[in-house]
């Protein structure tokens, strides 16, 4: 069943309950290494390939398997920018953006710079063209439905929010010295702030993955539909 096609109203409760101990999960994820953490274990935590970084990737796997799964091959080509966006964004937990090239194929000076090859360029365009495209085609075909789901208090639509919102206040966080630094107020950045910020980035793929089991019904669900014990909301 295709997500624009779903009913809503089955069960939504479950999944805002969801939401909430994904919200207790994550402050619980930031307290812990503040209150508790000796040193090592501290820079272990937050490292690349430490346990934060991998979980982050591992639910975006979850995400993309859920939508692969439950989405027929018909739906997956139509939608193809859905798991290309979602495998990207597991890529850059990973920070593959950054592994294979000279530069940061995010950074102007990858394309600008004479000691880069061809190729590399040719590939970072290609790459950022094509996410380019692909959030294009997701805000063309998804914004309408999205508002629509907010308006209505529909999980899928509150999940996608709230991973929205982690991943602009992890933003925040991220660009707070430098874009400080533009207005003569100078920061430096201390460890609660990185906890802070990568714990946010953990929670965009846990909500997601709320938003993707959400979206779909599950076997309980069809047959509490067929038996008549739940009923859809009428939409308006």
């Amino acid at each position: 069943m295709a997500w624009s096609e779903r009913k809503t109203g089955y069960g939504d409760g479950h999944y805002f309950n969801q939401m909430g101990l994904a919200l207790l999960v994550l402050v619980f994820l930031i307290a812990l290494p503040l209150a508790f953490f000796p040193e090592d274990i501290r820079k272990f935590y937050l490292s690349e390939g430490g346990p934060i970084e991998v979980f982050s990737a591992a639910v975006y796997l979850i995400v993309v398997a859920t939508l692969v799964r439950e989405m027929s091959y018909r739906d997956l080509l139509k939608r193809w920018y859905l798991v290309a966006i979602l495998i990207a964004m597991c890529l850059r937990e990973l920070d593959f953006h950054a592994h294979f090239t000279t530069h940061n194929i995010t950074k102007t000076t990858l394309y600008i710079s004479p000691d880069v090859p061809l190729l590399e360029k040719l590939i970072g365009a290609t790459v950022v063209i094509a996410l380019a495209v692909a959030f294009y085609l997701l805000l063309k075909n998804g914004f309408r439905s999205f508002v629509h789901g907010l308006r209505y208090g529909e999980a899928t639509a509150v999940a996608i929010a709230a991973a929205i919102g982690c991943a602009v206040l992890s933003k925040v966080i991220d660009g707070a010295p430098s874009n400080l630094t533009f207005l003569g107020i100078h920061l430096t950045r201390i460890y609660t702030s990185t906890v802070f910020e990568e714990i946010l980035e953990l929670g965009i793929p846990i909500f997601l993955a709320i938003a993707a089991f959400s979206a779909f019904p599950t076997q309980h669900d069809l047959t509490r539909r067929a038996s008549g014990q739940v009923t859809p909301r009428s939409v308006t």
